[in-house]
C-alpha cells in the first residue's frame, strides 16, 4: 500500500479531531509494517514541529500519548 507523509499527517489530525487523544500504538493499529511505523513517527515529529500536537511519554519505553496542541 502506497502512503505519503502528507496523507499520514492528515489521517492523524482527523483521528485526533474525533478522539481527542491517542497512543502511538493506537495510531498504528494492525498496520505494524516498518514503512507505516516510520511514516507515523515522522508525521508525529512534523506535527510537533508545527506545534499542532503534543506528545508525552512518562518514562523510557513507555506509552507515547498524543494530543491536539490547541483544543477547539
Amino acid at each position: 500500500e502506497k502512503i505519503s507523509l502528507a496523507d499520514r499527517i492528515n489521517e492523524i489530525m482527523e483521528r485526533l479531531a474525533r478522539e481527542k487523544a491517542l497512543t502511538f500504538a493506537g495510531l498504528l493499529g494492525e498496520r505494524t509494517d516498518r514503512r507505516n511505523i516510520v511514516y507515523t513517527f515522522l508525521a508525529i515529529l512534523e506535527l510537533m514541529k508545527l506545534r499542532m500536537i503534543k506528545a508525552y511519554q512518562a518514562g523510557s519505553f513507555g506509552v507515547i500519548r498524543i494530543f491536539l496542541a490547541v483544543e477547539n
